[in-house]
């Protein structure tokens, strides 16, 4: 797995087409957004054998126990090279108060609500909140 040579247009691309789709665990959750953006930049899947497999936070963690390595972090772990937090860059993946998003420098963008938005929403780097990162291989 490695980023195409336009990976900064197709996350822009990516992020666009889906910025106003609100939460929807096994269609558009933390971690299946954090694999499309993942999906857009590389052209692999790193969860498609998450994708259809559960529809509810109970069955979320189910499937991590099964399919993955037992938890969210541990299943990144085994696709993903970790790196400090600090040290993600654009396009990498964050861990952020439990859910994951996409670094996009000294922002990063995660599925969420602010009021009444839902879809993708900004947030601001905080050391103290982001827990773990993975490198997007180049």
């Amino acid at each position: 797995m490695h980023r195409h040579p336009d990976w900064d247009t197709r996350l822009a691309a990516y992020l666009e087409s889906i910025r106003l789709r609100a939460f929807e665990w096994g269609g558009h959750d933390c971690c299946l957004f954090a694999a499309g953006a993942v999906l857009a930049m590389t052209g692999d899947d790193p969860m498609a054998e998450f994708r259809g497999r559960y529809s509810t936070a109970l069955g979320a963690a189910r499937a991590l126990t099964r399919i993955g390595a037992g938890s969210l972090a541990a299943t990144m772990d085994a696709k993903f090279e970790r790196v400090g937090p600090l040290l993600a860059h654009r396009g990498d993946i964050v861990m952020t108060s439990g859910l994951l998003a996409i670094c996009l420098g000294l922002h990063l963008v995660a599925v969420g609500a602010e009021g009444e938005h839902e879809g993708l929403i900004r947030l601001d780097r905080d050391p103290a909140l982001e827990t773990a990162a993975w490198r997007v291989p180049y």
